[in-house]
């Protein structure tokens, strides 16, 4: 997403209508490099066994909890606050399974006898909040054992994508001879406030280029650390007694009393990838002996930096990634450390060039500062994951020599694993693909996001290429039904969604309350799952009949409110013309899109009147739409009845609804991609320029066309950035289609009919005259290999699997198994 810095707070407005209308009828294992144990900040380095897939929990749904949120008193609770939790008991011996249920607001992170478990919760809002299950009996022994929590709410300085309603956290057990031990508000908890923790920005712009949505840094005075609280045997005497709140409340819950303001649901997607990531390079130093620095960290070797010394360390990931570093230091008594994040170098005019190039450029970007007390193996992290490609160390010593003992880092992704492939004999495409691969990665954990760097916020607009990326590249819904669930949890009394959620602050894109449409439709066409899609009737209406109350007598969306971003150039706001006048026929067209692929919906699920209304309406629309848009001497439709200006856009949704006579489809293709004057589709939109492309006979056009990508890989890009030219970030989910439309375009790879329960397999070769492609599909693997020299396709279905290959205006049967198609 892009300018997002204009952001809106919606106002209440009654929706007229609705309720009489709607009365009817992991990767496994993971391991981290060692270090000695004594004050580690994070002692991740030791875990073995972090879980990576949910456990299902004990919980039951829809009962008060016998748990009960917990917290410190009002008066001891800052607004930024940090806390760290304890409860120390005794096994005599150890059980076979012990589970645990575990929320936080904002966040928690768990370790078991000093080692870290875990982080969360999955993020959401407060109405659906989410709970993780573990099972801690694999980390507990004979003896004294430590439960302890680091949880946190930074509050003004909180990120944008998590909701807030003070810090607090909740712990149950199932098991009945650990209730009165585990479970918070009846158990042996003491929590304390951490006071070496403070924001390192507050009060005033961040040094970051851009719309940033990320909180400030984080600072961390070791003098004021507790060092080694999450061991046993660890004093804490001095620590609080905490304030019990209410009871935990499942979603849907009969009734509450009292101020019960979250409502619990499971985790419905699993831990995230937490790997160890491997460690960068050092690009240029300065100050300190450079070349024995660069020796000692190549080696791996600790590092001795000399007192009343200034040394700066820059590090080169080499790629882009997101997680948590970890930087241990001995000694050095009253020194500071800065470690500044970036996705790129920027130049004195604020670009970034080439991303390889160093010399000239300076990093500027989210900071962390760090004031070493002087003890020994010192490790210092973020509470929050960081995203780098560079890092840069500023070292400041003051009276104590400073050892660098070591540094590593873990990753925090969504766990996706590639399980569809696309191969040709050139290079650039499997360069095109792994860049593709990582933009996808990155721009997901607990929910999708649109960028890792600048906000991490779900915003439908990109939300709906990274689902399909999501299907077609790894096989996995699970993210995108979280996705779609979370949209529709954001709808609010004006019956639509907002445009980025979970955000506790909201933002409002009506077209892209349509593209939620789109995506349930996606969904219906690729999972048989009707029960999901099902339930979400009503949203759908509710965002239908919304934009139905805008339509003017002439069936052309009249005046519209919030911001109608498109993705352009050169429209005002990125909205198009008639957006705030009135009579925008790209709104239109793009509402008459989503009416569209709302009433198979509708049909199927026994809602015809629906379906008959809606498609009443589309034709109302279509003939309106031609009557006073189509310009016949240019072929073309215009963005508004006045015929003052055209685009790409009001053109690409004129051929995908059929507003256009489908026998002219080719011909407009031709003259959106080729005619001047024409307002362009930057690169999110040309997702939808290539479902016209494919729609119209055109599907050549995309691998024909990858100009875009291939500059940006020129320009030392390891992710594809917001935008072409003059980017913001550096990695933007709507930027990846490639690893959708080289499956779904290219090799042709689709559903033939809902549920995908049949295939459609129709390629778009372009220049190519060999290449291969799979896709995971529910059933098995589907796979492609074509060689258009020797006129044949190799295609694998897998069992119960049959389809329908389409090539130059003829059909040939495919069955289960494996098929030769020859022309």
């Amino acid at each position: 997403m892009s300018y997002r810095e204009f952001i809106h707070r919606p106002t209440l407005v009654i929706l007229l209508g609705l309720v009489c209308f709607l009365g009817m009828g992991l990767k496994g294992k993971t391991t981290f490099s060692s270090l000695p144990n004594a004050g580690l900040l994070y002692p991740e380095l030791q875990a073995q066994n972090i879980p990576s897939k949910v456990i299902n929990s004990g919980q039951q749904e829809n009962i008060a909890w016998k748990a009960r949120w917990i917290s410190l008193p009002e008066n001891e609770l800052p607004r930024y606050a940090v806390v760290q939790a304890r409860n120390e008991f005794e096994l005599v011996r150890v059980p076979q399974k012990l589970m645990i249920d575990l929320s936080a607001v904002i966040r928690y992170k768990l370790f078991i006898n000093g080692v870290y478990i875990g982080q969360g919760p999955a993020n959401n809002d407060l109405q659906h909040y989410a709970y993780d299950t573990y099972d801690i009996a694999p980390h507990l022994k004979t003896g004294k054992n430590v439960i302890a929590l680091t949880v946190f709410s930074l509050g003004e300085m909180n990120p944008l994508r998590y909701h807030d309603l003070g810090l607090r956290f909740i712990v149950q057990t199932s098991a009945p001879d650990f209730e009165k031990t585990l479970n918070t508000g009846t158990g042996t908890w003491k929590i304390q406030v951490n006071q070496a923790y403070e924001a390192t920005v507050r009060g005033k712009d961040f040094d970051i280029y851009g719309y940033f949505a990320m909180g400030g840094g984080e600072q961390i005075e070791g003098d004021k650390y507790p060092w080694d609280w999450h061991q046993t045997g660890f004093d804490d005497s001095a620590w609080s007694n905490p304030r019990i709140l209410d009871p935990g409340r499942s979603y849907g819950h009969s009734h509450s009393y009292g101020h019960a303001e979250i409502s619990l649901n499971k985790r419905e997607i699993p831990m995230m990838n937490e790997e160890a990531e491997k460690r960068p390079k050092i690009r240029k130093t300065s100050g300190y002996w450079q070349e024995e620095l660069l020796a000692a960290w190549n080696n791996q070797e600790s590092l001795r930096i000399p007192k009343y010394t200034e040394t700066v360390i820059l590090l080169d990931q080499e790629y882009l990634t997101k997680g948590h570093t970890h930087f241990t230091f001995s000694g050095g008594e009253g020194a500071v450390v800065e470690v500044a994040y970036a996705e790129a170098l920027f130049g004195p005019d604020r670009t970034q060039g080439n991303r390889n190039e160093i010399e000239g450029k300076a990093l500027i970007g989210q900071t962390d500062r760090y004031i070493l007390d002087g003890g020994s193996k010192r490790s210092y992290s973020q509470l929050l994951p960081r995203t780098w490609r560079f890092i840069e160390l500023r070292i400041k010593t003051s009276n104590e020599d400073l050892i660098f003992d070591n540094y590593f880092a873990h990753k925090f992704f969504y766990p996706f694993e590639q399980a569809g492939s696309f191969s040709t004999p050139f290079q650039i495409h499997e360069d095109i693909w792994e860049v593709g691969w990582r933009t996808a990665l990155l721009c997901a954990d607990e929910t999708y996001m649109d960028c890792p760097y600048y906000e991490q916020l779900q915003y439908v607009g990109d939300t709906r290429v990274q689902a399909l990326i999501s299907l077609y590249a790894a096989g996995d819904d699970r993210l995108m039904k979280n996705a779609i669930r979370q949209f529709a949890h954001s709808i609010t009394d004006e019956g639509i969604t907002q445009s980025r959620y979970p955000s506790s602050l909201p933002q409002m894109i009506p077209p892209y309350s349509l593209f939620w449409v789109n995506m349930l439709h996606d969904y219906y066409m690729h999972r048989d799952d009707p029960e999901f899609v099902e339930k979400y009737l009503p949203q759908i209406s509710s965002v239908l009949h919304w934009f139905e109350n805008k339509l003017q007598d002439d069936y052309i969306l009249g005046p519209m409110p919030w911001w109608s971003y498109t993705d352009v150039t050169g429209w005002e706001m990125s909205s198009p013309p008639g957006f705030k006048d009135g009579g925008s026929v790209v709104m239109t067209l793009q509402y008459l899109y989503a009416i569209q692929e709302a009433i198979p919906l509708f049909q199927n699920f026994g809602k015809g009147y629906l379906a008959g209304h809606f498609r009443d309406l589309s034709t109302k629309i279509q003939n309106s739409i031609h009557e006073k848009a189509w310009v016949q001497e240019r072929g073309m439709l215009a963005d508004l009845a006045n015929q003052s200006s055209f685009s790409q856009h009001a053109n690409i949704f004129g051929i995908l609804t059929n507003t256009v006579d489908k026998s002219l489809h080719g011909q407009l293709f031709q003259k959106i991609i080729e005619e001047e004057g024409l307002a362009q589709a930057n690169i999110y939109f040309r997702f939808y320029l290539t479902r016209a492309a494919q729609y119209s006979g055109n599907g050549d056009y995309f691998i024909n066309n990858l100009q875009t990508w291939e500059r940006m890989l020129e320009e030392g890009l390891t992710t594809f950035a917001e935008h072409e030219f003059s980017t913001r970030s550096d990695c933007h989910a709507w930027s990846a289609s490639p690893n959708f439309e080289f499956i779904h375009t290219v090799c042709g790879i689709q559903p033939k009919e809902k549920h995908f329960r049949s295939v459609l397999i129709a390629p778009n070769p372009g220049y190519l005259s060999t290449f291969e492609g799979s896709m995971p599909h529910p059933k098995g693997k589907i796979l492609t290999k074509y060689d258009f020299e020797q006129n044949y396709a190799e295609i694998t279905l897998p069992p119960g699997l049959e389809g329908t290959f389409e090539w130059q205006g003829k059909s040939y049967a495919l069955k289960s198994g494996n098929n030769t198609v020859k022309w």
